[in-house]
């Protein structure tokens, strides 16, 4: 049984619902009263208390306001997702305009269940073929779309920003594990009702709330106004820009004056146990937002009046450094960078938190011209395609907003160097173009193999990159040397070994044995059936469900077709 509560009625029954009762509650934040925002830590007790194991919290809200509600909570749940629900165009005056708005999801205990959801395919509207390059597996798509991501941008762009409209509530429920009816749960809206879904009368009736949208108010602070940074310091900095230097990040950050540096950029270890030589990169919550927060403190010492600042870490760590960065700087996007790593869990994690900060809450350097507008959503990233529909003279193009989904990550290893977290230069170059002028200085302190510094090098900006590890300050030595004298870095090429069998081939071949069978096909089904033998799939696939990703896919098809 779904019901849904204005606060009012919800923050008075929650405490004599009994413990683990409720498989789910959506919570949408601007329902909460602003006066109850700083003290919420009794409702939160009682919206724990009363989820089952394995319960799930679903909150809504806007960057501006979700990082501290976030934080709390992470206290009490376990954090799985910060979804990003793309949402109808808002111009905020200063910074990106805005499409972003987001559901936090949380689970009591470390184990959940949620279901999978696909979204359909997307064509491009030159080419014909997918949006999405599948780089030669497009044998491997499910017909019935694809596995949803924490990114949500191929659904009708509503207004989600005061309240979730009733068909992104649909999608939410619709990943609960159990069927509607099956379902206990609660939906604290702002407003009510909402008729599709059925109101439960033993809670008591539902009142209507007053409408008031959320803002910052309750967690903004009162910032000084800077005075320009005064020329003296400029001329003072003359022998600091335009250098790799390897060294602590605070020891070198603090040989650096006040207020002289007009970018400062930062892609710290996520904390997740990646293998760096030089930094140990599985800390406790507390040591590694210490260690954070002492070199934040070092960037926003450093900042130019006139400054940005970007941060970009994994969702459930930009919940804090908001939080903190609320406190100093002023808050201008929360930037989704919409960057699909593997593919794993029923939703794929594809948001990386690209936070966006400046010195000053309106005079502050913002080139948007020099970025925007980029190519329509609707046409696909395959060069060929870019080429030809160009020639033809077909060019629609869309405003860049806070959800960046046209930048890909790194995936093949000839654009790679040896680093676990390279960033593509694309990123680097627009947040440069957006936030500097030539000239211009822009500091990394966590530089790693460089993409920063070449990147303003190549744009005219002067730079500061300083990481701890050798191995990396040398590789970004050399690539601006090769800037300078190739204009661009330059990657030697390696050729990749050729594979007796081709893996698309037998998958394919899988997929037919599947069919044939009515299920998936065994190891003596393939020694049996296959023309290649079964030696090709064992040397090929590094286990045998690898091999049967294209069956498994046929066979759940054929599943479920009628």
């Amino acid at each position: 049984m779904i019901c849904e509560l204005d606060w009012q009625t919800f923050s008075s029954r929650v405490s004599g619902w009994k413990a683990d009762s409720l498989d789910f509650i959506l919570l949408m934040s601007a329902a909460i009263p602003n006066s109850l925002h700083q003290d919420l830590s009794a409702y939160l007790a009682e919206i724990v208390r009363v989820l089952k194991p394995g319960g799930l919290l679903f909150v809504h809200g806007l960057p501006e306001t979700l990082p501290a509600l976030g934080v709390a909570l992470d206290r009490l749940l376990t954090f799985k997702y910060w979804i990003v629900i793309e949402s109808s165009l808002r111009d905020k005056g200063k910074g990106l305009p805005t499409k972003h708005t987001a559901v936090l999801l949380f689970s009591k205990g470390k184990s959940f269940r949620i279901r999978q959801l696909r979204f359909p395919h997307q064509l491009c509207k030159a080419c014909g073929r997918s949006l999405r390059d599948w780089g030669g597996k497009s044998h491997l798509m499910n017909p019935e779309g694809y596995l949803i991501s924490d990114v949500w941008k191929d659904i009708p762009h509503l207004d989600n920003y005061e309240y979730l409209s009733p068909l992104i509530q649909q999608f939410l429920i619709r990943l609960l594990p159990q069927d509607e009816h099956e379902v206990e749960g609660v939906i604290v809206p702002k407003h009510i009702p909402i008729s599709h879904l059925r109101q439960d009368k033993s809670l008591g009736p539902s009142h209507q709330t007053p409408r008031a949208a959320e803002t910052t108010d309750q967690y903004a602070c009162q910032l000084p106004l800077f005075s320009p940074c005064c020329k003296k310091s400029e001329e003072s900095g003359k022998g600091l820009w335009n250098v790799v230097l390897q060294g602590d990040i605070l020891e070198k950050l603090r040989q650096y004056p006040d207020q002289s540096v007009d970018l400062v950029f930062a892609d710290p270890p996520y904390n997740l146990d990646k293998a760096y030589s030089q930094y140990e990169d599985e800390r406790s919550r507390e040591e590694y937002l210490e260690w954070c927060n002492s070199w934040l403190d070092e960037y926003v010492r450093i900042l130019k009046p006139t400054g940005s600042l970007y941060l970009l870490n994994l969702p459930r760590w930009a919940m804090y450094h908001a939080v903190y960065l609320n406190r100093k700087l002023y808050f201008q996007n929360w930037i989704v960078w919409d960057a699909l790593s593997e593919p794993r869990g029923k939703i794929m994690p594809a948001h990386y938190a690209l936070l966006f900060y400046t010195r000053h809450p309106t005079d502050f350097t913002f080139n948007y011209e020099a970025v925007s507008p980029i190519d329509a959503r609707f046409y696909c990233l395959r060069q060929g395609c870019i080429r030809e529909r160009k020639r033809r003279g077909i060019d629609e193009k869309e405003p860049l907003t806070d959800i960046w989904w046209d930048i890909h990550r790194l995936k093949h290893r000839r654009n790679r160097d040896f680093h676990p977290c390279q960033l593509p230069d694309a990123l680097l170059e627009r947040i440069i173009l957006l936030s500097t002028n030539p000239g211009d200085i822009v500091v990394d302190a966590l530089a790693g193999t460089g993409t920063t510094a070449v990147a303003a090098a190549k744009l005219g900006r002067r730079y500061v990159a300083i990481d701890i590890d050798f191995t990396y300050v040398e590789m970004t030595r050399q690539k601006i040397a090769q800037v300078e004298t190739l204009g661009k870095v330059y990657r030697q090429g390696t050729k990749k070994a050729k594979n007796q069998y081709s893996k698309k081939a037998l998958q394919i071949e899988l997929r037919e044995i599947a069919r044939q069978l009515g299920r998936l096909p065994t190891p003596e089904d393939v020694q049996r059936l296959s023309r290649y033998g079964l030696e090709a799939f064992l040397e090929t696939f590094p286990s045998w469900s690898k091999a049967l990703k294209a069956a498994k896919i046929e066979v759940n098809h054929a599943k479920s077709t009628p």
